[in-house]
């Protein structure tokens, strides 16, 4: 399954169970999805993890590599998507959850917020529980994966709370090494070194990853070990819940719109990414449709235009819920 399953669960739970969209951890909303192939709230959610784990046939201390597989690995991401045969969208992706009680994006401390990563570049533990849980269900693993980020805002205020599954496009705007680049870049120039005495080591400095810059360094006869540690906050104009048209008591997915659709309508896009992560979605009117599983479990959407003021156009897949039970009528036109 994908991010269009991952984006229903969490949808249809919310709409049945509207009071959870400020009261409920951001790890109990993830958990309406499955399968995950990489866990790491397992502390609390070691059930959650023992109930995966016994539907593919693998124990947890071999899925994680370790007998002490309930502990926390603090480390990122906070979830990987497993991989599936049929490719959908956001097929294996890598979910990081973000909560905060103010409007703003919690602040990303242990990564940068990007649109792919490699699963090669993640901690060993991260790399062997993706392995492992892929290869018992026969599935393949590939190294590169999109980056999707469960985001919720004002978690203190349930009638002014936003929650979104937002694609990383919304955050990364320009590649992350040009970034560290202009980062290095300004702290040469706040040293004072001319242009020509920096030039040539910001190039060698542009090429590093940031887990390399964070490494603990050990440096002789010295007590410590120093690490650099790179944190990053959210610019208002990459927050989508900053945005009008993300309204309050919503749940969203927002994805880049694709640049090249040829006669295939940005609605039409949606239904088919939709279609192929096994659900059903039927349009109602030009942008409301109605999206529902095998089960019969369904929920009405709004396809709404979101022009990111740095990086174009991207599209929310909008449910807007309830005080009580229920998701909020949309009458088509």
């Amino acid at each position: 399954m994908g991010v269009c399953k991952l984006f229903f669960r969490i949808a249809h739970y919310l709409n049945e169970n509207p009071h959870q969209l400020a009261s409920a951890s951001l790890e109990d909303i993830a958990t309406q999805y499955r399968s995950y192939a990489y866990v790491g709230a397992r502390k609390s959610l070691h059930e959650f993890v023992r109930e995966q784990a016994r539907e593919v046939g693998i124990d947890p201390a071999q899925w994680f590599g370790t007998k002490e597989w309930q502990k926390d690995s603090g480390a990122f991401p906070d979830f990987v998507l497993a991989c599936e045969p049929h490719n959908p969208l956001g097929n294996g992706a890598l979910l990081e959850l973000k909560d905060s009680a103010g409007d703003q994006i919690a602040s990303f401390n242990s990564t940068l917020p990007s649109a792919q990563k490699q699963i090669s570049r993640l901690t060993k533990m991260v790399q062997m529980a993706v392995r492992n849980y892929e290869l018992k269900r026969g599935c393949a693993c590939p190294d590169e994966r999109d980056c999707f980020y469960l985001v919720r805002t004002k978690n203190k205020s349930p009638d002014a709370c936003r929650l979104s599954v937002v694609q990383g496009t919304f955050f990364e705007t320009i590649p992350n090494q040009e970034l560290l680049k202009s980062l290095w870049k300004d702290l040469l120039e706040q040293s004072g070194a001319s242009i020509e005495q920096y030039q040539e080591i910001l190039e060698h400095l542009a090429n590093l990853e940031r887990d390399q810059i964070a490494e603990s360094r050990v440096i002789e006869r010295a007590a410590i070990k120093p690490r650099l540690r790179i944190m990053s906050e959210v610019v208002a104009e990459a927050n989508p819940h900053r945005y009008q048209e993300i309204g309050e008591r919503t749940v969203n997915l927002i994805l880049k719109a694709p640049s090249e659709g040829g006669s295939e309508s940005l609605e039409q896009w949606i239904l088919h990414c939709f279609i192929t992560d096994d659900l059903l979605a039927q349009p109602v009117s030009d942008d409301v449709l109605v999206i529902s599983d095998d089960s019969g479990c369904q929920v009405n959407c709004r396809i709404v235009r979101v022009e990111h003021k740095l990086n174009g156009l991207h599209l929310a897949v909008q449910v807007q819920l309830n005080r009580g039970g229920g998701t909020a009528r949309l009458d088509a036109g």
